[in-house]
């Protein structure tokens, strides 16, 4: 049995093989800009004729950032959208579609805790039956999802769109940010503040009060700056950092993650130093009554090019996608 995994995060999407004798290594990885094609079908035609693959039967599962729910899926940071009706018609058969972060989520459930580094005063946790994890993330937009592993070792994952929920300042410089960011988008999510464009409209609110008003840098000039030492990133990373910390701990009491908390993505890899040494542990624990318990949830960065992609593979073999094998088509004589 060979499947095709697939994964859209706005800009890019990216494409796998995977056969039952690789024990989940993926062959064939291949990455395309989402604008270089009309449709999401054109880039997976693109991709099955260099691999000379026919689609008719073709086991596929796909990772989108966006809710799976419905025949219509649209998708962030990208003008396509995903026809599920289509996608099965084209394909002859049914098509697996979660969520990106739920795919993540997937791709840890056997994770080996040498893979993970340690944010934070406490070790990780291995994944092992009745134990909750949380994972956190953020780029384009602010992603999360649980991971479940029942007694039985029955594996469950849970995609959440917590990230739109209404950012609760904590400290008065937060209250601040709050009432600046109302006036000009109305609610104001945690997501307006920790995807990668929030880390530039912190930049920019902390200069605009200084007196420094202007265009912010790109997320990663920022991060960059606040490495070096420049006052303005630094003052901007530091806030990022506390207030993503004051998410992830809301996540945590609201899925029961106390076993642990895993931090992915390349723009929070990049802030390690930065979340290191910031208050996102102390604004992580700072729940009340609940802070002791908050304490005891080790928080670790999980990194791997290809999550995604791995992830949707675990889901399809879980959910006994892929069955019979795949066709490939006869190069031209």
């Amino acid at each position: 049995m060979t499947q095709l995994v697939c994964a859209i995060d706005g800009e890019n999407v990216s494409f796998a093989l995977v056969t039952d004798a690789s024990e989940g290594r993926l062959d064939a990885v291949r990455l395309f800009r989402t604008t270089d094609f009309p449709t999401f079908t054109d880039a997976l035609q693109t991709y099955t004729r260099e691999n000379r693959l026919s689609t008719a039967g073709l086991p596929l599962g796909l990772a989108v950032a966006g809710v799976t729910g419905g025949d219509v899926i649209s998708l962030a940071n990208c003008r396509w959208y995903i026809s599920v009706s289509g996608l099965r018609a084209f394909l002859a058969r049914e098509p697996l579609l979660i969520n990106d972060f739920e795919a993540i989520a997937w791709s840890l459930a056997d994770v080996d805790t040498a893979r993970l580094t340690r944010v934070g005063p406490l070790p990780p946790r291995a994944v092992a039956p009745g134990r909750r994890f949380l994972v956190v993330g953020t780029g384009p937009g602010l992603g999360m999802a649980s991971l479940i592993v029942g007694e039985s070792e029955a594996v469950t994952v849970m995609a959440g769109e917590g990230g739109h929920s209404s950012f609760a300042p904590q400290t008065k410089e937060e209250d601040a940010l709050l009432l600046q960011l109302r006036a000009r988008f109305g609610h104001v999510s945690f997501e307006r503040l920790l995807a990668g464009v929030g880390l530039q409209t912190i930049h920019a609110a902390i200069a605009e009060a200084k007196g420094r008003p202007g265009a912010p840098p790109a997320p990663e000039a920022i991060v960059t700056g606040a490495l070096r030492g420049d006052p303005i990133a630094l003052e901007a990373a530091d806030l990022f950092t506390a207030i993503l910390g004051s998410f992830a701990g809301n996540m945590a009491l609201s899925t029961s993650a106390f076993d642990g908390l895993f931090l992915v993505s390349p723009l929070l890899r990049s802030m390690l130093p930065l979340i290191e040494r910031g208050r996102f542990r102390a604004a992580f624990v700072a729940k009340g009554r609940m802070r002791k318990a908050l304490e005891q949830v080790p928080v670790s960065f999980a990194t791997d090019d290809h999550a995604r992609l791995l992830g949707v593979a675990a889901a399809m073999r879980a959910r006994g996608f892929g069955l019979g094998d795949l066709r490939r088509e006869r190069p031209a004589a």
